[in-house]
């Protein structure tokens, strides 16, 4: 049998036609651990639930940092929808590729700190692949820290077609490494989301601490939301790293992802949840056209009260995270019907496939592929 030819990466936009992609897995995914790294960095979404939760204040005034099992029926669901987004893709003439199964002890340490692996789900988080180039990204969460590996069978793949291949430094992690000024804090959750029996590493301040899904890329220019100093340190080194980019800083326009807040469908169109985003955006690119589609109602998405994990760490607008095939073929949440009609009435060939638990996973189909080959080129829409 014929060795089938293997092509290098080359993706340099979000909308043009889809060669290839992967698509995470949550096949051994089975708790989240509350440490001080996953309660930053999804602050916006979970600050009710840890105040509500008083920050799992110990007797002795330290604060608890629970893994929270997650029911397997809820990993079940998830990977049955995971599984029907790749048979659509494949469907679709798109070349699926998927990470390997995760291997190994569950918990994991470094010499500052203890948590647990987590699955390589959202993939569009660890990486961005900018012309024929990947990139891994410096996760913000440490139980992140490892999910490359099992992305590297498929990262190796194409460095040997062709592909170039680089990282951003590995952050330590360590205490008083994040830059919590985004977020107006009190004293008490300030201290709740800092870790004072942990060492910290002597001379080193903020680290570069950067997710792919910081970044829209458009051809040439790629927008790149800055929201703290980790990264501000991130965009530094894409700027000098890459050439023959232009990167457009957008100051905290979030507290980190853009990419439920607005998606390129095609040169021209943005969807988006409002203009007053757009508007933020550097010209030529907030002059373009806007789709907004009905907000999702709260009562739409599950309940998860008979749980062991009744929370969101996504926000209601989740559902916005589309996966573009080509300029007029989008991949959307089929238990999202507003947005489906949107699409639509708008000459869109809309592909429903059912995600029922995104808003406890954080991720909806774009960040749970990462696109590696698309057929556009590196050109100006500028």
């Amino acid at each position: 049998m014929p060795e089938v030819q293997r092509i290098a990466a080359h993706s340099n936009d979000e909308w043009t036609p889809l060669r290839e992609v992967v698509v995470g897995r949550a096949d051994d995914l089975s708790a989240f651990h509350f440490d001080s790294s996953f309660s930053t960095f999804y602050w916006d979404s979970l600050n009710h639930y840890l105040r509500a939760k008083a920050f799992h204040r110990l007797p002795d005034g330290t604060h608890d940092r629970p893994i929270v099992p997650i029911d397997r029926w809820i990993v079940e669901e998830l990977n049955e929808d995971i599984e029907g987004l790749a048979t659509t893709l494949t469907s679709l003439g798109v070349t699926v590729h998927r990470p390997s199964r995760s291997v190994g002890a569950s918990a994991f340490s470094t010499p500052y700190w203890e948590t647990i692996q987590s699955s390589p789900l959202n993939v569009r988080d660890q990486a961005i692949v900018l012309g024929d180039t990947i990139i891994e990204t410096a996760p913000h969460v440490r139980s992140w820290l490892f999910e490359n590996d099992y992305l590297k069978p498929v990262f190796y793949r194409y460095f040997e077609a062709g592909s170039r291949w680089l990282s951003m430094p590995r952050p330590s992690l360590a205490a008083e490494s994040v830059d919590r000024s985004y977020y107006s804090l009190s004293g008490t959750e300030r201290a709740a989301l800092s870790d004072p029996d942990m060492p910290a590493i002597d001379g080193l301040a903020f680290e570069m601490i950067f997710d792919g899904a910081q970044c829209i890329r458009l051809g040439r220019d790629v927008l790149v939301n800055v929201a703290n100093r980790n990264h501000e340190l991130g965009l530094c080194w894409l700027d000098r790293t890459v050439e023959g980019v232009r990167f457009h800083r957008l100051d905290a326009l979030t507290d980190s992802h853009m990419d439920s807040m607005a998606l390129p469908l095609r040169p021209g169109l943005w969807l988006t949840r409002s203009r007053q985003i757009v508007d933020q955006f550097p010209e030529p690119f907030r002059s373009w056209d806007v789709l907004i589609p009905p907000p999702m109602d709260e009562g739409a998405f599950p309940s998860y009260e008979r749980t062991n994990v009744n929370l969101a760490i996504s926000s209601t607008y989740i559902d916005m995270n589309v996966l573009s095939v080509d300029e007029t073929t989008v991949i959307v949440n089929s238990l999202y019907l507003e947005l489906v009609r949107t699409l639509e009435h708008a000459g869109f060939t809309v592909v429903p496939v059912r995600h029922r638990h995104r808003r406890l996973f954080g991720g909806g189909f774009h960040c749970f592929t990462l696109d590696t080959v698309r057929e556009g080129t590196r050109i100006s829409y500028a």
